[in-house]
């Protein structure tokens, strides 16, 4: 597979999910956002949240469960906590104007929590953390959503496969966790179908419930850690479903059997400045960086890696040699072009 993939600058890339935003009639500068949050998960390395996204997004559209017109409101809206209504936005439209106001109000009062509800796929969050750690704050964000993942020791689709993002600011630049509930996001599942590739034991089972090694049968994920990702995941809907007035789960799952696309997320942003000063946390944070990256190395690893750096690495190498694009995703983009009339965007690099 590696050797048919083309190559895309991100910036064309970009300009291209724009253009099939606007030809879906959402605004310019909400269809920037949503591709900047494609672009970054890609050139961080997590395509699963990329661009290969774009074709079910425009799908939302089509079906209706996604509004590229509505614009999100604040339901609660108080100077330490807030609810905001998506409307059924695009995701990232929400998540943006939700880290925005959690951090400017974090500001005045050391700390903000909000909450994000009926809003449709908020795409990696690992950028939104990364964004408030930016700019001084610890974040820690939770998403709920749809049932995608088996909960521990059932055979359907229990519980969504959750993911937590926790960013803290250090001299260094952010340092991001970003995290699923489940072993193996249900991305990176489609990518091994698509790629024919085998799956490790224990990722995920078929329809029936049974284990399952082959991408074509594997259709549920299963929870990290057994109990443990599934009982963050169902933990996360509590305060991110519940608490926000927009349960997901048991909607889903009981009598109403409800299927629209839709997520919702937690935000907490703390400024470390209402807690310490600045500098001397960033110094603190600096030598903990020094002393985990100093333990000694185990037999097989060359190198200790923290939360994020992999991702790092991959940014500075796509920003130079363009994001990487499968075969399949490549031809689902090329029947997207042709189907709302957009010119693909300009491949750098052929085979390699």
């Amino acid at each position: 597979m590696a050797k048919n993939r083309v190559f895309v600058r991100h910036r064309d890339l970009a300009q291209f999910i724009v253009a099939a935003f606007l030809a879906k009639g959402m605004g310019a500068e909400e269809g920037q956002v949503v591709a900047d949050a494609l672009i970054w998960a890609n050139l961080r390395g997590h395509d699963s949240h990329g661009v290969v996204r774009l074709p079910r997004y425009i799908d939302l559209i089509a079906s209706g469960e996604m509004d590229p017109t509505a614009r999100p409101d604040f339901a609660v809206d108080t100077p330490m906590r807030f609810v905001l209504d998506g409307q059924r936005c695009a995701g990232p439209v929400a998540m943006m104007r939700a880290i925005l106001t959690a951090s400017e109000r974090a500001k005045t009062g050391g700390l903000c929590v909000g909450l994000v509800r009926n809003t449709t796929h908020t795409g990696a969050i690992g950028r939104y953390a990364e964004w408030i750690a930016e700019r001084g704050f610890i974040a820690l964000i939770a998403v709920a959503g749809i049932p995608l993942m088996a909960y521990h020791g059932a055979r359907v689709r229990s519980v969504s496969t959750s993911p937590l993002a926790i960013g803290v600011p250090t001299g260094r630049g952010p340092l991001v966790l970003d995290m699923a509930t489940s072993v193996a996001a249900l991305g990176r599942l489609v990518q091994a179908r698509a790629a024919g590739e085998t799956i490790p034991g224990g990722w995920a089972i078929a329809e029936d419930g049974t284990p399952t090694t082959d991408p074509k049968a594997a259709a549920i994920p299963l929870p990290l850690g057994g109990p443990k990702g599934s009982g963050l995941s169902l933990m996360f809907e509590f305060m991110a479903g519940l608490l926000s007035g927009a349960p997901v789960l048991a909607p889903a799952l009981g009598p109403q059997r409800r299927t629209r696309h839709t997520q919702n997320a937690f935000i907490l942003a703390l400024d470390v400045a209402g807690f310490r000063p600045p500098a001397e946390f960033a110094a603190d944070a600096d030598a903990l960086i020094d002393v985990i990256k100093g333990l000694p190395l185990r037999d097989g690893f060359e190198e200790i890696l923290l939360p994020g750096e992999r991702g790092g690495l991959s940014q500075a190498a796509r920003s130079d040699t363009g994001i990487p694009i499968a075969p399949s995703t490549w031809e689902a983009l090329g029947r997207l072009a042709r189907a709302l009339e957009i010119a693909l965007p300009p491949v750098i690099a052929g085979t390699k």
